[in-house]
Formats: C-alpha cells, sequence, structure tokens
C-alpha cells in the first residue's frame, strides 16, 4: 500500500501536482490549473492538509443559472477594523454573477459595509449592500427579505464549537463580528433551501465546519478554533480573496467570455479597501496589502489565474 502510494505521488509530482498533496485522494481528483494556483500557501497555514481539490469548479458549476446570489464577507479582526480578504474576492465574484444575469446583493456587519461598497465601486458596480441586523431575528428577515437561491460566504466568521467567533490567535472577535453564519445554519435541508457555498483560508471561516475533523488534527489551537458551519460547496485557498477568483476563472470558462479582473483591477480593489478604512488582517496595519502579501503578489496571482485558465 504504501509503494503504491509512492508511485501515486511521484505521478502526481511529474504532471505538476505539488508533492503535499494526499496520495490517497488523486485516483478520484482531477487537478487543474485554477486548483493548483488556489493551494499556494504562501502564508504557511498549511491549507494542504485540508484543501479541497476541484472545489472552486464544482462552485461555479452550482452558481451556474444562479438567479437570486446574496453574498457575504467582512472579518473585523479588532474593534472598528475590518479586513483587506474577502471584500475584494466577494465584489468580483458579485460583479461575474450579476454580468450572467443573476440578482446580487450582498449582507455584512455595519462597520465593514464601507469597505465593501469602495471594493464594488472599484469594479464600477451598484452596491447593493444590506447591515444585518441585531437580534434573534436577523437571520429569518434577511432570508425572507431576499428570497436567495444561492448564499456565498467569501472570508466570514463562523461559530466554533464553543460557540465563539475565535481568529487564528484564538481571540474572541464576537463583539465587532456579528452572527452572520446563521444565514447557512437556519436553512432547512428541504428542497426549496439556498445552495450554500463558502471560501475560506485559515479554518474558522463559514464553510470550514465541512473538513472540521482534519482540522482538529492540526493541533489545540485549530481545534479551538475551527468552525462548525458546514456548506454544500467549500473552497479553500491561500487567501479567501483567491478563491472567489477561482471560481470567477471558471464560471469564465464555462460562460465562454472573460469575467476574471485584470491585475490592474486588483490593485485597485485593495487599494480603495484600505482608503475605506480595511486592514491587513495579519499585519494589523491599514495598508495595501492581504494576508502579510504585498500587492504586487495578489496582482501577480490574477494575472497567473488568467493566463492559466484564458478567456
Amino acid at each position: 500500500m504504501a509503494a503504491r502510494a509512492d508511485r501515486q505521488r511521484a505521478g502526481a509530482v511529474a504532471r505538476g501536482v505539488p508533492a503535499c498533496y494526499n496520495a490517497r485522494a488523486l485516483p478520484s481528483a482531477r487537478f487543474d490549473a485554477v486548483d493548483h494556483l488556489l493551494a499556494l500557501d504562501p502564508g504557511g497555514r498549511g491549507i494542504a492538509s485540508f484543501f479541497q481539490p476541484g472545489a472552486a469548479a464544482g462552485a461555479a458549476a452550482a452558481l451556474r443559472g444562479s438567479t437570486r446570489v446574496l453574498i457575504t464577507t467582512g472579518f473585523v479582526v479588532e474593534p472598528k477594523m475590518p479586513e483587506t480578504d474577502g471584500p475584494p474576492g466577494a465584489a468580483v465574484l458579485g460583479r461575474a454573477l450579476r454580468r450572467l444575469g443573476a440578482q446580487v446583493s450582498y449582507v455584512t456587519d455595519p462597520v465593514a459595509m464601507p469597505v465593501l461598497a469602495a471594493a464594488l465601486r472599484a469594479l464600477g458596480e451598484p452596491a447593493d449592500i444590506q447591515p444585518y441586523g441585531e437580534g434573534p431575528g436577523a437571520a429569518s428577515d434577511v432570508l425572507e427579505r431576499e428570497r436567495p437561491t444561492h448564499l456565498v460566504a467569501v472570508e466570514r466568521p463562523a461559530r466554533s464549537r464553543s460557540g465563539d467567533y475565535l481568529n487564528m490567535r484564538g481571540h474572541s472577535v464576537a463583539e465587532w463580528n456579528r452572527p452572520i453564519d446563521e444565514l447557512f445554519v437556519r436553512p432547512s435541508r428541504s428542497a426549496g433551501r439556498p445552495v450554500t457555498i463558502g471560501v475560506g483560508d485559515g479554518g474558522n471561516e463559514v464553510g470550514m465546519g465541512n473538513v472540521r475533523a482534519r482540522l482538529a488534527r492540526a493541533g489545540a489551537l485549530m481545534a479551538r478554533i475551527a468552525s462548525t458551519v458546514t456548506v454544500d460547496h467549500l473552497v479553500v485557498a491561500g487567501v479567501s480573496n483567491w478563491g472567489a477568483y477561482g471560481i470567477v476563472a471558471h464560471l469564465g470558462r464555462a460562460a465562454g467570455r472573460p469575467l476574471l479582473h485584470t491585475p490592474a483591477e486588483e490593485r485597485q480593489l485593495v487599494t480603495a479597501c484600505v482608503e475605506a478604512g480595511a486592514h491587513d488582517g495579519v499585519t494589523r496595519r491599514r495598508e495595501a496589502t492581504v494576508d502579510a502579501l504585498p500587492l504586487d503578489a495578489h496582482a501577480a496571482f490574477v494575472a497567473l489565474l488568467g493566463v492559466s485558465w484564458g478567456p
């Protein structure tokens, strides 16, 4: 068995699949160009242990033909400090879906609304953003008002096993992030419920409940912060924005038209978010970086994603 796994791993490496992938998953998983890029882990978060092969393509397939999409994002790491990861990805994905004919709206915390609005404006998109209300009926109110066919979360904190919302350092952020993950918990498993999609990079976001068992094996801290909120389609990436971009790349390929933004637009997106009050979630500085990676790295990622997948 070990020899067979070694042969699978060697064959995967020869095909360009990173050696960190679990060889046992290879026979049933087909790695495409988007997967290769999403699996990059410049922040050293160890995503290879919970990466989801083919997930971006699956999420894109689920979103094709969607009619009413509700997108949430925004991770507030400190008081009045929403991060730069999330809103750009949400805006790029929302624009792509709107161009494909869907009605797209957004919901987030009041403090994160200016950042998301800035990202949308940078793309020339309408900023149809609603603040998430307070109280136990907030989720029901949103779902009844919007009646989404699809729910998408991009870098949105989710409850851990204790019910608290924890950052990567294990500190509670519940005071600054409203329980928007309730949108993904409340819909019943009935035929008319929305299709749910989560995009994350650290383990504590909406959707990471799908891989909670793997996260728990990564150590005590990860087991404590890991999300319990599951989704129909989980997309894992080295940076959450990148996961959303990967979905858009697949949507564009299926539609036969370019839907992904440009490297120049990526720079404009992140810069606009910072000017609206966003901070790097890792460094906590108000600067045009995302997860401690310089703007050049993110622009280069978008360029590679476009070249790898084509129009």
